[in-house]
C-alpha cells in the first residue's frame, strides 16, 4: 500500500514554499504523482453588484482586474510549484479550482490518495477561507496539515498514532499506513484511565503484514489534563515527526462541529498533523 497520487495546495502565502518542498520530497518517497492545486476567486463583491449606480463599466473592469491579479499569481505559484517538481524528479500536474465554492475544492481532494493543506486557504482575490478542517471532515481522504512555522524536512522517521477502538482511529491507521510502514518508530497513544496497555494480536498481525516494525503501546490514563495536550506531551517525548489523528465531527445546520480533541489539535498544530474521518 502506497499513495500513488498526492495533492498540494500551492498559493501566495509564505508558507506555500516550505509545503511544496515538503509536498514534493512525500511524492518522491513514495513514487507518487503530484499535483498542484491553486484556488481562485470569481465572485464579484455585493457592494459592487448591490449599488444600483454602478456602472456597468466598473463591474467589467472590476473583473477584468481580478482575472489579471489572479492570472499572475497562479503564474507565480505555479513556477515555484514545477520548480521544486522538476528538482525532485516526479511527475507532476497543475489544476486551478473556484475556492468560493467548497464542494469543489472537495471534490479534488477526493480524487488523490493523500492532499498536503495549510490550517485554511483563501483563494486568490477571495475573502472566505476554506478551512482543513473542513476539508478533513468532509473529503472522506486523508488530510496532512502542516504547522504554519517551521517542522524538519524529511519527516515521518518517529510516527504517533492518536488511538481509541473506534471507527475514526482505524480509518486513520489505515490512511497513514504508508508512513507507518516506513517508519523507523511507530508509537500508539492511547490516554483513557481503563485503556489496554498491549495492543491485541490481530491488530499487532494487521501492523505486521504491513511492514511495519519497532511499535510501541503507551497508555496515559491522566484524566485531568486535555487529551490534545496528552498527545502533544507523548510526541514530544517519544520524539514523533509526525502525529496521525482520527477526526471527529459532524455538520449540523450547514456548521462544522468538531470534537473537543479534534478541535485543539487542529488550533495549535506544532507538528505534521495526519488527519481522516
Amino acid at each position: 500500500m502506497s499513495y500513488r497520487n498526492i495533492l498540494v495546495l500551492v498559493d501566495e502565502t509564505a508558507t506555500s514554499a516550505t509545503r511544496i518542498a515538503a509536498a514534493a520530497g512525500l511524492a518522491a518517497r513514495f513514487g507518487a504523482s503530484l499535483t498542484g492545486m491553486f484556488l481562485k476567486s470569481g465572485q464579484i463583491p455585493a457592494f459592487i453588484v448591490g449599488d444600483a449606480f454602478t456602472a456597468v463599466t466598473t463591474v467589467e473592469a472590476y473583473v477584468e482586474e481580478r482575472d489579471e491579479t489572479i492570472a499572475l499569481a497562479s503564474a507565480k505559484a505555479r513556477k515555484a510549484f514545477e520548480s521544486a517538481a522538476i528538482g525532485a524528479d516526479i511527475r507532476h500536474e497543475w489544476i486551478e479550482v473556484d475556492g468560493d465554492d467548497e464542494q469543489a475544492v472537495l471534490a479534488a481532494v477526493r480524487r488523490f490518495d493523500l492532499t498536503v493543506f495549510p490550517h485554511e486557504a483563501t483563494p486568490s482575490f477571495g475573502t472566505h477561507a476554506v478551512s482543513a478542517a473542513t476539508i478533513g471532515i468532509g473529503s472522506g481522504a486523508p488530510l496532512l496539515i502542516l504547522p504554519e512555522r517551521g517542522f524538519p524536512i524529511p519527516f515521518g522517521a518517529k510516527v504517533l498514532v492518536a488511538w481509541k477502538e473506534s471507527r475514526e482511529s482505524a480509518r486513520a491507521v489505515r490512511d497513514a499506513m504508508p508512513f507507518l510502514s516506513a517508519a523507523s518508530e511507530v508509537h500508539f497513544l492511547c490516554v483513557a484511565p481503563d485503556a489496554e496497555p498491549h495492543f491485541d494480536n490481530l491488530q499487532r498481525q494487521n501492523l505486521a503484514i504491513h511492514g511495519c516494525a519497532n511499535i510501541h503501546m503507551h497508555v496515559d490514563s491522566n484524566t485531568d489534563q486535555p487529551v490534545a495536550n496528552a498527545i502533544q506531551r507523548h510526541a514530544g517525548r517519544v520524539g514523533a515527526d509526525i502525529v496521525v489523528l482520527g477526526l471527529y465531527g459532524h455538520s449540523r445546520m450547514r456548521q462544522l462541529l468538531l470534537g473537543g480533541v479534534s478541535r485543539d489539535m487542529l488550533g495549535s498544530i506544532h507538528l505534521p498533523l495526519l488527519v481522516s474521518h
